[in-house]
Order: structure tokens, then sequence, then C-alpha cells
């Protein structure tokens, strides 16, 4: 396919801010939430039993999975497979989810054969593409902090940025920090930068983004995981993934058991995610968090705000996007094509001046970011044209995020 779409909704900061008051303000309300909360699950799944042997679900379109009860058992693992979108997982109970195994949405290190970017876990961002020879550098890691291609040294890796810290070796090599402690919207992690060579190796993918919402609890047993690394880097390459989002809710979260969202190489080489934990009963909740310093907790119980704002991409060179099927867009111009291109953005429910900035990622070479202002105050939906330089011969990912 020409074009790839992906959708997800966008948060301005000043919004996010602002929705954290409303939060903490509602939070006396603990009984009444406590008695009446939904995890969203229709039940149409019925029983989700990982206990005879490993399991990887199948994502639907939306990401969202209606399970009655969920257990992971002892020794088991459950992955998940990316839909065309790359949307978040939503793990939806109306019972409990017990976890004595492992629920994983780790980003993957690049392969030596094909020479490809790490795959990210669901929800996350690819690495970058490796090069090939003198004429055909490296690329950037893909996601909003993605890692700088083509840095081969220790003290200079070009990680992807975690989607909260710059990572352990400095903000001039990494990628930007992003993302919001709420996990509102939930978001995963960033790639990290392809390796020069003949051929190079990617970049490590970025970890994914991971909702467990249940009506009753979630219980992680002393030996149960839940984790959003990132990919780490090959043996000729030192750039690793982001680590990703990882978010439970459900009245009560108890258990021993550890939720990791390190960066790749246990975030040596890849900058850390976020962990979010919404609960009323917090009596038992002495899981392990790595990293703890990335970690929030709260008692945010929905699974979602009733409105969200959203930034579209609905239209690239010339191509329309339908609204609602993706702010992604991939674009390769032929050879003698224009390079003078337009992008044009669509920008609804912040009801503010958004700060955007729009990435166009080459599979080839450094990305190019460019800053600017959406007004959605007057008009909602707001819509901008932005003016673009697109390389030929290069297929180019582009995206749009609120600054």
């Amino acid at each position: 396919m020409n074009h790839l779409f992906r959708s997800f909704t966008q948060n301005m900061k000043a919004k996010t801010q602002f929705l954290a008051v409303i939060l903490l303000a509602a939070s006396s309300l603990v009984p009444a939430w406590a008695q009446n909360f939904d995890a969203g699950s229709n039940g149409s799944l019925g029983a989700l039993n990982v206990t005879e042997a490993d399991v990887i679900v199948d994502l639907p379109p939306d990401g969202r999975l209606h399970y009655t009860t969920v257990t992971v058992g002892a020794g088991r693992t459950l992955r998940f497979q990316r839909n065309a979108l790359n949307t978040p997982v939503q793990l939806l109970a109306q019972g409990d989810v017990l976890i004595d195994g492992v629920i994983s949405v780790d980003g993957s290190t690049a392969p030596a054969s094909p020479p490809i970017g790490g795959a990210a876990g669901p929800g996350g961002f690819d690495g970058g593409k490796p090069g090939f020879g003198a004429e055909f550098g490296p690329g950037d890691g893909y996601g909003p902090g993605g890692g700088t291609g083509g840095l081969d040294n220790d003290s200079a890796a070009g990680a992807g940025a975690g989607v909260h810290a710059v990572g352990a070796n400095g903000p001039q090599q990494h990628g930007r920090p992003y993302g919001t402690p709420l996990l509102i919207p939930l978001l995963g992690g960033s790639g990290g930068g392809g390796h020069a060579g003949q051929p190079g190796r990617g970049g490590g993918g970025g970890g994914g983004a991971l909702l467990i919402a249940a009506n009753t609890r979630i219980v992680l047993g002393e030996n149960g995981s839940v984790t959003a690394r990132g990919g780490g880097r090959g043996s000729s390459s030192r750039n690793a993934g982001s680590g990703g989002a990882i978010r439970l809710l459900a009245p009560k979260v108890e258990g021993t058991g550890k939720v990791n969202v390190f960066g790749g190489d246990s975030g040596a080489w890849g900058n850390h995610g976020r962990i979010r934990v919404d609960c009323l009963d917090k009596t038992a909740l002495t899981l392990k968090f790595e990293p703890i310093s990335f970690t929030t907790v709260g008692a945010n119980m929905f699974v979602a705000p009733s409105v969200i704002p959203r930034l579209d991409l609905v239209k690239a060179a010339g191509k329309e996007i339908p609204l609602g099927t993706g702010n992604t867009v991939q674009v390769q111009l032929s050879f003698n094509s224009d390079t003078n291109q337009t992008v044009t953005l669509r920008a609804q429910d912040f009801n503010a001046d958004v700060p955007i900035r729009l990435t166009l990622t080459p599979d080839s070479g450094p990305r190019i970011v460019i800053d600017t202002n959406i007004v959605n105050t007057a008009q909602n939906p707001a819509t901008l044209i932005i003016p673009v330089g697109l390389p030929v011969n290069n297929l180019t990912t582009i995206h749009a995020w609120t600054r």
C-alpha cells in the first residue's frame, strides 16, 4: 500500500493540565465510583485464559478487547498482533484480571536480515531505517521522540526519547520528551535512529501502549509482570527504542508483581516510558514499578473523557485522507515530481490556539520538523494548510502531534 494510516487522539498540554485539576477535584466522589465503575467491556469475547500455552491475540480495528475475565497463568505470556492502524491495546474485563505470567507489548531489536528498523509494540513507533552506503544515510526513528539516525559511538547514542524523560546520554542526541503523566491519550514509545553501513542496522522499536481496565480488580502475582519495554540496540547499532505506556484502571489494583516500561537495554540506550495506575482501593498496591520515577497513581476512574480533542491529517501531497482513518500517512514522490507540496491538518474540540508539530521522516536521511499553530476557537473544527518540501524517490512518513 502507498498509504498507511494510524488513528489516535491528541491532547494539548494546557488542556491536559486543566483536565488534571478537574480530576483531582472529583476524587472526593470515591464511594459512588466504587459502586458504579464500568471498564467498558461488553463481555463479547468471553473469558480469556492463558494457562495452557502462550497466546497472541489479533487486535480488532479499534484495539478494544471485550472479555468477561482475564487470567494469565504462571510461565505463560500474552502478546498482541498489531492491527492496521497500530492502535494501543485496550484490554477490558467485566470481572477480575489475574496476572501470574506476562502481558507484553514490548518493542523489538532491529533484525540483521532483512535490514529494517525494529518493530514497535502495538501503539508504539518503529525504529529508523538502516543506511545503505554513502549515498543513503540512515533514517531517524519514528514517533514524537524518535532518535537521531547515524550516531555510532557509545557517548552519542541516537536512542528514541521516552514518553517522558530525556535519556541517559543527554538531550542533544536523543529524541524529544513528550506525553502526559495521565496517559490520556495513551501513546506508545518512539523508535531509535538507524545506523550507517552497507547495509547498517535499524533502530530499536518503541514499547507499545496498553490499557488494562477491570470492573472489579487487577491482581499481579509475585511472578506476574506487565511490560512495554523499548527494543534494544543491535550488534552494530547503538540506537535503542524508548519505553512505552502502561495504564492500569480498576476499583482495586493489588499484588507484588512488576510493571516495566524501561527503554531499550534497561534504559541505558533508550529512554523510559510512563506508568499510570488509577484505582480507588490502594491498600494492597505494592507493585514493583520499573522505573518508579516515571510512575503516577491517582483515581481517574474512566477509560477516556467523554470529549477528547483530536488532531487529524486530512490531506497530504494532494491525497485526500478520510476523516477518522488516521493522522499518519506515507508519501513517496516519483522522480521529476514537484517537491513543493502541502499538508492539511484539522483540529477539533480544543477550543484554543493549538501549538502543533508536523514531522516528515524519510526512510533515508534526517526528519524535517515544522512547529506552528492552528486556531481552534472561532471555528470548530478548524483547518490549516502547511507548505512542506518532500524528497523525491524517498518514502516519507508524515505525523502531526500537539506540542
